[in-house]
């Protein structure tokens, strides 16, 4: 089902310019009476706002080494191991 035929699907390319000029037009139609759609922009473009203020920051050094510590002792989940099914081929046991 496209856009076209579910103007509702459109709400996030419509946000993100990304419909070609005719289904933003629609779209643009369909929005002057849908206020769900309407809501939903408003808040979507208050997301992508955000989303473009945000920067990447570079962590402190001492942070890679506090994240490392933390893994380090850390216990681990460990895969349960079953039969290949007849289905299936071999499997390897590549548990370390």
């Amino acid at each position: 089902m496209s856009a076209i035929e579910d103007p509702h699907q459109a709400v996030g390319a419509y946000v993100l310019h990304a419909l070609p000029p005719e289904e933003a037009a629609a779209f643009s139609h369909h929005l002057a009476g849908c206020d769900a759609c309407t809501r939903e922009v408003a808040d979507l473009e208050a997301t992508v706002a955000c989303l473009a203020d945000a920067e990447a920051v570079t962590p402190p050094d001492a942070l890679r080494q506090r994240v490392l510590e933390r893994i380090a002792t850390t216990a681990q989940e460990h895969l349960l191991r079953r039969e290949p099914s007849r289905h299936e081929g071999p499997r390897l046991d590549l548990e370390v």
